[in-house]
This record gives structure tokens, sequence and C-alpha cells, in this order.
């Protein structure tokens, strides 16, 4: 743990000779530490981008070949991570090599695993890259899913968070692709789904769930004369409503 910032917040405080401002500065030193330790977390291994699109390139050519479509958003992700021109070049080498099918995919893991100061935040941003793979297809390959499984076991996410990525990304990419902004924009879109304002509380985002779920579940229409479309326009209302639930879970990490 990181006790720098109350170390120094408490000291300044003893220097005033008052033991208000100790309590201060040991509070306001702990708001410090709270905040780098939420940016060291957040630190990519330098190895981070070759490694994870030799991975994705893995993933993509898991199921025998190659789509465009995967091409694609391999590209739009080097895009999204802003890489410089020769690191997008480098970033598709390993892309490339990744298809080979003498790739080690244990090994680069193994690699990545190693160089990470907080494992299971690096984690979640590589499984966070590769699943557009797997969403852009109608049915994903047993051969892919067995490769994204493999990176979660590597970093310690559960099979339920990985649900909750999995519902996170959808609604990032339907509220979010082709927009500036779109990961902000993906979780307003979700506050108006459950019928919030931005700065709800965990608390209240759970309630709302909640209430709009027991409301709009097609449950709710069974032993009635509810046309197939109504049933499943309440499926999909649940499932949006689902998805954006899961969405704000994951950027706030409550349970």
């Amino acid at each position: 743990m990181n006790y720098l910032g109350k170390v120094v917040g408490g000291l300044a405080g003893l220097i005033s000779g008052k033991w208000p401002l100790v309590l201060f500065g040991v509070l306001l030193g702990h708001q410090f530490d709270r905040g780098f330790a939420k940016y060291s977390a957040g630190r990519l291994p330098r190895d981070f981008s070759s490694l994870a699109f030799a991975i994705m390139g893995h993933m993509a050519k898991a199921d025998g070949r190659v789509s465009e479509d995967e091409i694609r958003l391999a590209r739009s992700a080097m895009h999204e991570m802003d890489l410089s021109g020769d690191q997008t070049r480098e970033a598709m080498r390993h892309f490339n090599l990744g298809k080979q099918p003498r790739f080690d995919l244990a090994a680069a893991l193994k690699s990545l695993h190693q160089q990470s100061a907080s494992k299971h935040a690096v984690g979640r941003q590589l499984v966070a890259l590769l699943l557009p793979i797997l969403q852009s297809k109608h049915e994903p390959s047993a051969a892919e899913r067995r490769v994204l499984w493999q990176v979660c076991q590597e970093f310690g996410i559960s099979r339920v968070e990985l649900a909750q990525l999995e519902a996170a990304t959808r609604m990032e990419s339907r509220f979010g692709a082709g927009k500036s902004g779109g990961a902000v924009n993906a979780a307003d879109q979700a506050f108006a789904l459950l019928q919030l304002s931005p700065d709800a509380s965990d608390s209240q985002i759970k309630k709302a769930y909640r209430r709009l779920t027991n409301r709009y579940h097609p449950d709710k229409l069974s032993g009635t004369d509810a046309t197939a479309v109504a049933m499943a326009e309440a499926s999909r209302k649940t499932r949006e409503i689902r998805e954006a639930y899961e969405l704000l879970r994951s950027r706030r990490g409550f349970k």
C-alpha cells in the first residue's frame, strides 16, 4: 500500500501544532494516495500494445481465417490508443505474428502478466480490447472463446466479471461507435436508460435497475394476450437496461 500522502500530510499538520490540522493533513494525504494508486493501476506495461495486438491476431485467426472486419477492428483499436504511425505499423506487425501457427499464447500472457504493476487492471484492459472481435460475429467460435477465457484465467477475471465486461462493451459499441467522446457518451446513455442523472449514487443505480427490470421484464406479460411483438420489445428493453447497469457497474466498480 502507499502511505506517502498520509505521512506527508500528517507531518505538515504536526508542524502547525494544531491537532485539527493533523487530521486534515492525513485525510488530504489519503485522497492523494488513492489518486496515485489509481494512476499507477492504470499504467500499461511497456510492451502492452505489441503483446495485446499479437494476442488479438491470435484470437482473430482462432476460427481459421481473419476477416476484413477483424482487421478493421484492430486498426480502430490502434487509433483509439492514439498510436503513432511507427507504433501502428509495429502493432500491425505483431497482429500478423499472432496469426502464425507457432504463436505461443501462454508465453505472451505470462510476459504481459510479469510486466504488469496491476495485473487485474491490465487484464481487464486486454479483455476489453479483445471483446469487439467476438462481438462482431453472430456466433463466435469455441476456439475464440477459449482464447478469451485463457486470458481471463491468467489475469484472475471471473466468469461473472467477464459477463459484466461483455455487457459494458456491447453498450459502448451501441452508443459510442463513431461518435466523439464515445465512451463518455455511452455512460450518459446508460444513465438515461436507467432514468438517472450522471451524478446518481451507486445505491440509486441499483434501485433504478431493479425497478425498471421489474417493470419491463417479459415475465410481466405472461398470462396476458400480449403479442409476439410486445414480448420481443419487452425482452429488448430488459436487455438494454441490463447492459446499461453492467456498464455503469463496471465503470464504478461496485458489486
